[in-house]
């Protein structure tokens, strides 16, 4: 079995619980030395964890923690826990590959599940930490995904000249997606909460339908700071570099994420299949096309 490290940021009176929590499961204390450590415990199986004084605690070893911390995160704020949908995208500031935006419906099972992995927002995570979550919860269902291929990307850009609105669109297809299919399976959702995108907080709400418009919508700035958020936020990442791997072999070519230091690679691709095969792979209403093509 592989290393596992998560970690997850408590309150004061989850931090208190720790010590007890852990020696109730057999974990013994170690004494260190940092000034930035509070307490250190070793499992019976040689896990390891570390409470900070930030009140930040990081479990290493090769069993699961997701009992652990949902005892330590879950006691406390899964009595308060309401279960929503959680919405966010990747992709769009990558030149290659496509705009993923995903919804994520989360219960209190699953709340405390992605507490136990330690699920967060993306961005912080390596690829490869991604497709561990990925891999430990993808037969979770309730997660709906829409897939903007580069070819559909460029077009709608053409015909709505706004990423933004393009976004909206998007984020109100995977909601009503995600609503519909809760609605039919007789599970209650009353509340939707995104990572704002655009100044205009209308924007995605004009794009709801009659579902949509039924439920308490939120939005706000990293808003992978809800978990329910973060969870649609580690699929959509997952299902972005399963899309990119897919690419890369079907043109037997590596192409580079983000949307720096592109310009070469995307010249070489362009000078191997043509530059109509580069809106195939790339978002050409990107700045970085008339680099590429100068």
């Amino acid at each position: 079995m592989t290393q596992n490290t998560v970690s997850i940021q408590l309150v004061d009176k989850e931090a208190k619980n720790v010590k007890k929590i852990l020696t109730s499961e057999g974990w013994e204390e170690e004494k260190s030395n940092n000034e930035y450590i509070v307490l250190r415990m070793r499992s019976s199986q040689g896990s390891v964890a570390t409470l900070y004084t930030s009140n930040k605690i990081v479990f290493q070893g090769k069993e699961s923690f997701e009992s652990i911390l949902g005892q330590i995160k879950g006691l406390d704020s899964v009595v308060g826990f309401v279960p929503h949908i959680g919405v966010d995208e990747v992709g769009k500031g990558d030149y290659f590959g496509p705009l993923v935006v995903t919804s994520c419906f989360v219960n209190g099972e699953f709340y405390k599940k992605a507490l136990g992995l330690g699920i967060g927002d993306s961005k912080k995570f390596s690829d490869k930490k991604i497709m561990e979550f990925y891999e430990q919860m993808k037969e979770y269902p309730y997660k709906y995904t829409s897939i903007v291929y580069p070819s559909e990307y460029n077009k709608l850009i053409q015909e709505t000249g706004n990423v933004a609105v393009l976004l909206a669109k998007q984020h109100g297809l995977v909601i009503e997606k995600a609503l519909l299919d809760l609605k039919q399976k007789n599970i209650e959702c009353k509340k939707v909460v995104i990572d704002q995108f655009s100044s205009k907080k209308s924007r995605v709400l004009d794009e709801l339908g009659e579902l949509g418009r039924s439920v308490e919508f939120e939005q706000y700035h990293k808003g992978e700071s809800d978990i329910a958020v973060a969870c649609a936020s580690v699929f959509a990442r997952a299902i972005f570099l399963l899309e990119m791997n897919r690419m890369s072999e079907l043109y037997d070519f590596e192409f580079p994420k983000g949307a720096s230091n592109v310009i070469e690679k995307a010249r070489l691709f362009v000078n191997l299949r043509g530059q109509d095969e580069l809106g195939k792979v790339a978002k050409i209403s990107f700045n970085t096309t008339k680099s590429v093509l100068k």
